[in-house]
């Protein structure tokens, strides 16, 4: 299902990055994120989960992020961006982000989170902070688009899963001269997937002409796309996920409200099986 459909691929790869200061450079039909309406997860790789823990290294997460319990998870708050489903350009603005300290104290903080892309370039970079001096925004991971599926329900929920992170020369330098944590460039480090609600969207613009259609009805034919986003209410560690709902001004944007299950992300729950 997941490489059925080109359109599907196309957009995954091309789906988030424009510097909104020049949005002038879009391609119809574009949409508006809605601020705080959806949430993204991070689910790290074993091989990564294992270096921290070999390099004595302790995971936090900046508010309005957690760490889902247990299962060691980064989740977050959508809180803007901007698509375009023909697939040109785009950008995914998350908020909160990741701590992590050494053994000796020193705090690397990776702050807001973008998913980007233009062209070619699919990469996630975040703010850096360390030891409490903010300095430059980072190209942390590039994406690999390989098992990346995505797509648009009916009432305008956009759902990414399974971009593979591949940690980049620069953010291995760091996390080495800064923490003494040795990952070699290219490594895959985590999966992530997105959740988010369009603004303004019909349902009359869609990725793909037949497959998601099909696919999407399932959920809308009782308008259950929000609903049935309860499969991640089985993962009641990750329900509690609310910061990225109850962060949710939106919460009087009635459409908004149930996008809880976007911040539990429950459509990127399987995504976890892909991280090795």
């Amino acid at each position: 299902m997941k490489k059925d459909t080109p359109m599907k691929a196309m957009v995954a790869g091309t789906l988030v990055a424009l510097n909104l200061a020049t949005s002038g450079v879009t391609a119809a039909p574009t949409y508006q994120i809605k601020y705080q309406a959806g949430g993204s997860t991070l689910y790290f790789s074993s091989l990564f989960n294992e270096a921290l823990a070999n390099a004595d290294i302790d995971t936090s997460a900046v508010k309005p992020g957690k760490i889902v319990p247990q299962k060691g998870w980064l989740r977050v708050p959508v809180t803007g961006g901007v698509v375009d489903l023909a697939g040109t350009v785009g950008e995914i603005d998350l908020s909160g982000g990741l701590v992590l300290e050494g053994p000796d104290g020193t705090r690397l903080v990776l702050h807001n989170l973008t998913i980007e892309a233009l062209g070619e370039q699919n990469v996630v970079s975040a703010v850096i902070e360390v030891d409490g001096d903010v300095s430059e925004r980072v190209t942390l991971f590039d994406i690999d688009l390989g098992n990346a599926d995505v797509g648009v329900e009916k009432n305008g929920k956009l759902v990414i899963r399974q971009l593979d992170l591949l940690l980049t020369e620069e953010a291995a330098q760091l996390l080495s001269e800064i923490l003494g944590l040795e990952l070699a460039p290219g490594e895959k480090v985590a999966v992530m997937g997105a959740t988010g609600k369009l603004n303004g969207y019909t349902g009359k613009d869609q990725i793909s002409d037949d497959d998601s259609d099909d696919s999407d009805d399932s959920d809308d034919s009782d308008d259950s796309d929000d609903s049935d986003d309860s499969d991640d209410s089985d993962d009641s560690d990750d329900s509690d996920d609310s910061d990225d709902s109850d962060d949710s001004d939106d919460s009087d944007d009635s459409d908004d409200s149930d996008d809880s299950d976007d911040s539990d992300d429950s459509d990127d729950s399987d995504d976890s099986d892909g991280v090795g």
